[in-house]
């Protein structure tokens, strides 16, 4: 068959192809990933992203070839999802790039726009990795140019391509030796063979469901490469992706801005979009610094760490450990948020709802470890925490944590390598470094410090001290926070609860950060009740 002179629909056709069939062996790419989560699984990131791409060109009538390329590249863009999708959109990216103010595609024509995503993508890494799905679009364009002038036969032409793909696949074990130890295959090129065998198929008229899928004869399940996995291979525990949209700053300026604040990091701009996707440990920095460049769009953040722990629960559960932690919290956000810094067991409670001393014993008998590390959260709680420390036989440290922020720092300086005595050592220590502000309602009619205090009045406390009380929470909640910030602060998190709308909650924020702009400032649903804002200070 040759075929040299194509319109929009069949740029259109190849895509959907393509995409049916990366989402027909979508489970096959996920089953290759060495580790299981590095951004959620390669196979759904790279067939959301391609999903996304269809979407775009669905949505709307194209009449020049060049003009469907691009929009199914606009669509991936905004869908990227993790690395290797991120990635994926480059490519396309490149590919329609590669298509500008062309009326005809030939062999020759395809062979550039392969050569073109390839190197679009390799611009889109800091740091290109040989042995990934890059090796595989490069030596895959490559070869397109070898032979796009000796052939017009588009299926011929591909299916060299093809399996020049698969021979670069198959090498890549011996350029990553991570690879080699998994004894698989790279994930993200064995995506990027998926799509193009789609765009094969769909020029051979092969419909997608009649296919037999080739899979390659190597130990490619997640069960096999298991041992390799570990939690503390995650250096960097937060996948953090965005948009800027209406982006101020380039490409390689931002990057700057960012490169020594994690790893992953893939930042790209197309128009006036600025895709990022990067692992930190600090995804508030990176979102602070994003936001002073534009609109901050799919905002996405995932905890790897939580992530790995939700994959391999049953195998944690079996799993002896060394230190334990159980932390005390209401709201379902702010478990979440106790969770993502690696608590074993959260309960519930707090302000009205302390848990009693058996509620403790019941979660220090739940956990397989040798070290207990108990974080009240609140003032109340305390005493029941060292009840249950005196009760039981195991070894249990008792973190005299009054309130949240206080347990979220004492958790964050947690070092594993240190023996549990220096840990508590350093929780204490960090626990004097933080500054707590809640903002609340009073319950009944009092008099404190000679200040008239109404039933129902928003009241706002400093370090457990009723320092403001009016009838406008966001009002006491900026006066509060502008009570707590001293000169050498340099991050405020504010926590919302249930009663509080993320919008509100946002204009706090964006006050605070005109005011204080060199502070970090956070946002985060906390959803706890009672309580409108928990400030944390330091």
């Amino acid at each position: 068959m040759k075929l040299t002179d194509y319109d929009s629909v069949v740029i259109k056709e190849f895509v959907l192809s393509m995409a049916a069939y990366l989402e027909k062996n979508k489970n096959i790419v996920d089953a290759l990933n060495v580790f299981p989560v590095p951004d959620g699984d390669t196979g759904t990131n790279m067939n959301l992203t391609i999903q996304s791409a269809v979407r775009e060109i669905l949505e709307a009538s194209f009449t020049d070839l060049d003009k469907a390329a691009k929009a199914a590249a606009n669509g991936s863009l905004l869908g990227a999802r993790g690395n290797s999708g991120v990635i994926l959109s480059q490519l396309l990216r490149g590919f329609s790039e590669g298509l500008k103010n062309k009326r005809e595609l030939n062999t020759y024509v395809l062979a550039h726009a392969l050569k073109c995503a390839s190197d679009t993508a390799y611009k889109a890494v800091m740091k290109p990795v040989e042995g990934t799905i890059l090796t595989v679009a490069r030596e895959s364009a490559e070869k397109a140019l070898e032979i796009c002038e000796q052939t017009d036969d588009f299926v011929e032409f591909l299916g060299i391509i093809i399996e020049q793909a698969k021979d670069a696949l198959r090498r890549t074990p011996e350029m990553l030796d991570v690879l080699k130890q998994a004894g698989v295959v790279d994930a993200g090129g064995q995506g990027f063979v998926f799509l193009l065998e789609g765009a094969l198929y769909y020029l051979k008229g092969e419909r997608i469901e009649d296919l037999v899928i080739e899979r390659f004869e190597i130990k490619d399940t997640l069960d096999e490469i298991n041992h390799f996995s570990r939690e503390e291979d995650i250096i960097f525990a937060y996948c953090t992706e965005f948009i800027i949209n209406n982006a101020t700053i380039s490409q390689e300026d931002f990057l700057h801005v960012i490169e020594n604040k994690g790893d992953s990091i893939v930042c790209v701009k197309n128009d006036d979009l600025l895709k990022v996707h990067m692992h930190t440990n600090d995804p508030g920095y990176i979102l602070g610094k994003a936001a002073k460049h534009g609109e901050l769009i799919n905002i996405k953040i995932d905890n790897m760490r939580q992530q790995f722990r939700d994959m391999n629960k049953e195998a944690l559960k079996r799993e002896f450990k060394r230190d334990t932690f159980i932390c005390i919290g209401m709201g379902e956000g702010i478990k979440k948020i106790f969770e993502d810094l690696g608590a074993d067991v959260v309960i519930t409670g707090g302000q009205t709802m302390n848990p009693s001393t058996e509620d403790i014993l019941n979660a220090v008998e739940s956990v397989y470890c040798d070290n207990i590390f108990i974080f009240p959260n609140n003032n109340n709680i305390i005493l029941a925490a060292n009840q249950a420390k005196e009760i039981s036989s195991r070894d249990i440290f008792v973190i005299p944590t009054k309130t949240i922020p206080q347990g979220i720092s004492a958790l964050l300086v947690y070092d594993e390598t240190a023996d549990p005595m220096e840990n508590v050592v350093a929780m204490n220590e960090a626990i004097l470094n933080v500054k707590t502000g809640q903002v609340t309602f009073a319950v009944r009619d009092t008099v404190i410090n000679e200040v008239e205090i109404k039933k129902d009045d928003i009241i706002a406390l400093y370090d457990s001290n009723i320092v403001y009380n009016g009838n406008d929470v966001s009002k006491q909640t900026l006066d509060l926070i502008y009570k707590m910030v001293e000169e050498d602060d340099n991050l405020i998190t504010i926590i919302f609860g249930k009663e509080v709308e993320e919008s509100s909650a946002r204009e706090v924020a964006d006050k605070i950060s005109e005011e204080y702009p060199n502070c970090d400032v956070e946002v985060i649903d906390g959803g706890q009740p009672l309580y409108y804002y928990i400030i944390s200070v330091e």
